[in-house]
C-alpha cells in the first residue's frame, strides 16, 4: 500500500483518509480482482471511475465509515453480510447491493472468517452520477436483492479492462456505468413485459458464472434445478438464448480475451485458465469464436 491521499471536505462532510492500492501482480490461482485509480477527490468531475474490485474477498472486519467515502460506493456482497454493527450474525441475504452516497456513513463486515466471502464493488464520482441514480429511480444507501451477479461483475470487467488502457476513454466509461446502472434497474424493476426468470434457473447461471473452467453434468445442474434434463435444457435456451455448453464457452472465450491483454501469460497459461488443458482445443474453440487465433488476436488487437 501506498500514500492515501489528503482529507477533504466534500458537501461539508470530511472525506476520510483513503488508501490506495497498487496494481496486483499477475496470478492464475487469484480468482478475484482489485486495482484503485483514485487520487483526490474532484468535485467538478462528470464522471470518474476512482477504484473496482471484483470477488475480493473481505479481509478486515467491521470495516466502518461514518463520513462515508467521499465519493460514491456500490458494492454487492455475494453471500450473506453484516451491515448492522448492532447484530453479530448476517443481516442481509447473499446478491445484497447497496448504493452509497457520498458522505453517507458506511459499515459492512464478514460473516465466517477474514478472506473468504467474496465482494464487487466500485468507487465513482461525478455530477452524471446522480442524475443517472435518480432518473433511473435505483434506491440509495438502502440494501436490496440482485437477482443476478453477472450484471455486477461483467460491468466490472469492461470498466477495469478500459481503465487499464494507456489512454482510457471517459465516454466509453460512463456509457459502461450506465449500462451498469440500466442492468440493475431492468434486474430490480422489471417491466410487465419482461421474461420472469424463475429462481431455479438464475440459480444455474450462477453456478455456471461461478467457476467456468468446467461444464457440469447435466445430471449435477438438473438435480440443483430440480428438472428433468431436456427440460432444464429447453429453459436455458429459451430465456437466455444459448445451450448451456455454449453460454460456459462464451464466458470462457470472453475471460480469454481479456487475458490476452496481459502480455506476460502465455497462451497456454490463458487456456489452462479458462478452462482448457489442451492448447490446440483452446486455440480451435478462440478462432471458432473471433475469427483468429488468440496468437494473431494479442499481435493485432493488443500489441499493436
Amino acid at each position: 500500500m501506498n500514500q492515501g491521499t489528503e482529507k477533504k471536505a466534500i458537501m461539508g462532510v470530511e472525506a476520510p483518509y483513503f488508501l490506495m492500492w497498487r496494481p496486483l501482480e499477475p496470478d492464475l490461482e487469484r480468482d478475484w480482482e482489485r486495482q484503485w485509480f483514485g487520487h483526490e477527490l474532484n468535485t467538478e468531475a462528470v464522471f470518474n471511475i476512482r477504484g473496482i474490485g471484483i470477488r475480493e474477498p473481505m479481509f478486515n472486519a467491521n470495516v466502518n465509515r461514518p463520513a462515508g467515502t467521499g465519493d460514491w460506493l456500490m458494492m454487492l456482497f455475494h453471500e450473506a453480510a453484516r451491515l448492522d454493527s448492532e447484530r453479530v450474525d448476517a443481516s442481509v441475504d447473499p446478491m445484497t447491493l447497496v448504493i452509497w452516497e457520498p458522505g453517507v456513513p458506511q459499515f459492512y463486515s464478514w460473516v465466517k472468517a477474514a478472506g473468504q466471502e467474496p465482494h464487487s464493488w466500485m468507487h465513482v464520482e461525478g455530477t452524471s452520477v446522480l442524475r443517472l441514480i435518480r432518473t433511473l429511480g435505483l434506491p440509495r444507501n438502502v440494501p436490496f436483492v440482485l437477482p443476478d451477479a453477472s450484471v455486477m461483475d461483467g460491468a466490472l470487467a469492461l470498466m477495469l479492462e478500459e481503465m487499464r488502457e494507456d489512454h482510457p476513454d471517459k465516454v466509453i466509461l460512463q456509457n459502461l456505468f450506465e449500462n451498469w446502472a440500466r442492468g440493475v434497474r431492468r434486474q430490480t424493476q422489471p417491466v410487465e413485459s419482461a421474461r420472469n426468470v424463475s429462481p431455479a434457473l438464475l440459480r444455474i447461471r450462477r453456478y455456471l458464472d461461478s467457476d467456468f473452467r468446467r461444464i457440469p453434468p447435466l445430471d449435477e445442474l438438473a438435480e440443483m434445478a430440480a428438472m428433468s434434463r431436456s427440460h432444464l435444457c429447453h429453459q436455458f435456451k429459451e430465456c437466455y438464448g444459448s445451450s448451456i455448453s455454449e453460454y460456459v464457452i462464451r464466458k470462457r472465450m470472453a475471460a480469454a480475451q481479456r487475458l490476452l491483454y496481459d502480455l506476460e501469460l502465455r497462451p497456454g497459461d490463458i487456456a489452462e485458465a479458462v478452462g482448457y488443458p489442451d492448447i490446440y482445443q483452446f486455440s480451435k474453440q478462440f478462432k471458432k469464436s473471433f475469427g483468429i487465433s488468440p496468437t494473431r488476436y494479442r499481435r493485432e488487437q493488443v500489441q499493436s
